[in-house]
């Protein structure tokens, strides 16, 4: 049986993309909302952070990606770990592997 390591996120960038070194991220903002014991309706706001490796989909994001803009990306997550001061710390990294922006007008219409 193959496996597959995949995590879609859909939702709204929090800022402008930034780069570190050769790497670009991208803080996103994706909404979920539920009815609680008493019948209200709640919503809450997620926030992650998209890694950008690949080199040409992360010169995209830099062009034209915009505090604001709505985004479909297929990612995988990466586990790893550094030491810093005799310290161990672990890291959870989303991955990109695909990426799309979206249209601001598609991205309302689908909310209705």
């Amino acid at each position: 049986m193959r496996s597959t390591n995949l995590f879609i996120v859909r939702g709204h960038t929090g800022a402008e993309p930034r780069t570190v070194g050769k790497v670009v991220k991208l803080s996103v903002a994706t909404n979920r909302s539920w009815k609680d014991s008493r019948g209200e309706r709640r919503e809450e706001t997620d926030w992650v952070t998209l890694t950008f490796l690949n080199e040409k989909i992360a010169n995209f994001v830099v062009a034209n990606v915009k505090k604001g803009d709505p985004i479909y990306a297929e990612c995988r997550i990466a586990e790893g770990s550094y030491s810093k001061d005799g310290v161990k710390h672990y890291t959870t990294d989303i991955i990109v592997n695909n990426f799309d922006l979206l249209s601001p007008k598609a991205s309302d219409d689908e909310q209705s």
